[in-house]
């Protein structure tokens, strides 16, 4: 069960953390180009289902995750 625990918190975490890096990496990564811009999360349509609310909550749940699956784990 704590094995679980953690993987599960591993994935969230990691889905938590790719949704905060899309926001900094630049739209044209791999050809050079002389404008800055960078990519951003924005929702499309106010009816849509927007992923990106959940990036704080799915750190947050992760990190949780993760320290109940080592605490309930313990030494074995």
């Amino acid at each position: 069960m704590s094995k679980a625990l953690v993987i599960v918190g591993c994935l969230v975490l990691l889905y938590a953390v790719a949704g905060f890096a899309v926001d900094v990496l630049p739209v044209d990564a791999l050809q050079s180009s002389s404008n800055d811009s960078y990519l951003k999360i924005a929702p499309t349509d106010e009816s849509s289902f927007d992923w990106a609310k959940f990036r704080l909550p799915a750190l947050v749940v992760g990190a949780i995750l993760i320290a109940i699956g080592k605490f309930i784990g313990g030494k074995n």
